[in-house]
């Protein structure tokens, strides 16, 4: 096991951190209002920042990482269904488990590790750190045929859910069935109600 020189590993850290802000926080959250994305971001970076400082420490060859990338990879592929927030969480508990289980730290190395990146986790997925707009919701729909035209699309989802929509993404297009997946934020407009999380509307 290679030792890491603290003033080294200090600085590395530092700037880590002030890149991560810069980029999930000040630039990416503040252009595009998307909570879940920007911890997966700091999360996923903090995580790899300390899989790689951990992993640097042997003389493991360069295949161990792109094995790691790789299994993380196919998880990704195969949860699609899964929030980027719930990967962020995966993928802390995938690095501590990794860092733990390495032979040749001590308990308090592998204790500085591992709470550092669940310390950072639960920081910034903290209702406190970015807070979500108590009036603003989300969920996907399903709209029958593929007109994608911005306005129409507004127009459709807002006269189907009687809300007031914020943004509108579409996810998808699909042309057997002819169908347009979309990712809606909305105000609700009138008496809360149950909406269905996927609906079809008529086009």
């Amino acid at each position: 096991m290679l030792r890491v020189d603290p003033f080294e590993f200090y600085a590395s850290l530092t700037i880590d951190l002030i890149v991560v802000v810069l980029l999930a926080f000040v630039l990416f959250y503040r252009r595009h209002r998307d909570r879940d994305m920007a911890i997966a971001i700091a999360s996923i970076n903090i995580t790899l920042w300390a899989l790689t400082g951990a992993l640097a420490s042997y003389t493991l060859s360069l295949g161990v990482g792109f094995a790691l990338f790789a299994v993380i990879s196919v998880i990704r592929l195969r949860s699609s269904t899964a929030s980027w927030v719930s990967m962020a969480y995966l993928m802390v508990g995938l690095g501590s488990g990794l860092i733990i289980g390495l032979t040749g730290f001590s308990i308090v190395e592998k204790m500085e590790y591992a709470g550092f990146m669940v310390l950072v986790m639960a920081i910034v997925d903290s209702k406190y750190f970015l807070r979500r707009d108590q009036d603003d919701s989300k969920l996907s729909i399903t709209l029958d045929g593929t007109d994608i035209e911005p306005n129409s699309l507004k127009q459709r989802v807002e006269a189907l859910l009687n809300v007031n929509t914020v943004d509108i993404k579409v996810r998808s297009v699909t042309l057997t069935p002819l169908a347009t997946k979309v990712d809606v934020t909305y105000r609700k407009s009138g008496a809360p109600g149950e909406v269905n999380a996927k609906a079809n509307a008529k086009g």
